[in-house]
């Protein structure tokens, strides 16, 4: 017979093993949690790291321009403190026929994954301008939760009005419908900081005088490249009028875009203003 000591001893050790389980059971529960979690880089490196998000960025991120990069599973973007939005942000489109498609939600908010503290919704108040998006709620319509992610005020810069409602919407449009038609489409757009127009809020929120959008197209084995490079104005005109080389984007953002392509096919996506291929 079990002295009262062994017994305390014994009912120890069942609690002690028991915790321990109960222990192995959550840290493990919390990692596989942590895969589907938004996740943050706060340095120069433009390596792209695994997750288990099945819109992967096919190439390496652009440039950072030493700014802090943010992924999260939907897009990737380098977020620039000085203007208060992104230097650019990347994602990729699949055809993902509408019938799948989640309705837009509005839902307006700061990211809190931005170190420094994002852009507000009270910068844009009353300021004339739009919370112009940069990476489309229609292409983030694939879920809701990247739905809900394309509202972040990080994903938003200050577009006139005449301009957000306008070519640009007719751009998102056009590219948005590109992808029913291609195998995928990787797109990297952003401001232009190096004319800036106006200053907005209480975080001075940078007003860029132009857009720019770069464009790889996927169909057959085959890949074309091309840029646009937008005033922020209203415009009567084509944006097939707007079409850039990428080469051109580069040298005026100074980012370096696409920089895992061969040499080679780098040097010929980048210096293309044909876009024949993008008309269907």
């Amino acid at each position: 017979m079990k002295t009262n000591n062994q017994k305390i001893l014994s009912v120890i050790v069942f609690a002690f093993l028991i915790a321990v389980v109960v222990y192995y059971f959550l840290k493990s529960d919390k990692e596989k949690g942590d895969i589907t979690n938004d996740k943050i880089i706060v340095n120069t490196s433009n390596q792209l790291t695994e997750s288990n998000n099945d819109l992967k960025l096919p190439f390496n991120l652009p440039s950072t321009l030493g700014n802090q990069i943010i992924k999260r599973t939907f897009y990737t973007f380098s977020y620039n403190e000085k203007h208060e939005q992104p230097d650019w942000i990347a994602y990729t489109l699949y055809p993902i026929a509408d019938s799948l498609r989640v309705k837009r939600k509005d839902h307006f908010r700061v990211d809190p994954l931005v170190t420094t503290g994002s852009a507000t919704l009270k910068d844009y108040k009353r300021s004339g301008y739009d919370r112009g998006h940069l990476a489309p709620a229609k292409a983030m319509s694939y879920s809701k939760e990247a739905m809900s992610a394309s509202f972040y005020m990080s994903n938003m810069s200050p577009q006139i009005p005449s301009f957000n409602r306008g070519i640009w919407k007719k751009l998102e449009a056009k590219i948005y419908e590109l992808s029913l038609q291609s195998d995928s489409l990787y797109v990297v757009t952003g401001p232009v900081f190096k004319e800036i127009i106006d200053s907005i809020g209480v975080n001075k929120v940078s007003v860029p005088k132009y857009y720019y959008k770069t464009i790889l197209r996927f169909q057959k084995d085959t890949i074309y490249g091309l840029g646009f490079l937008l005033e922020n104005k209203k415009s009567s005109q084509s944006y097939f009028d707007f079409v850039v080389s990428i080469d051109s984007i580069e040298k005026l953002t100074g980012i370096d875009f696409y920089t895992n392509l061969d040499s080679l096919k780098q040097k010929k996506l980048e210096s293309n203003t044909d876009f024949t291929m993008f008309r269907n």
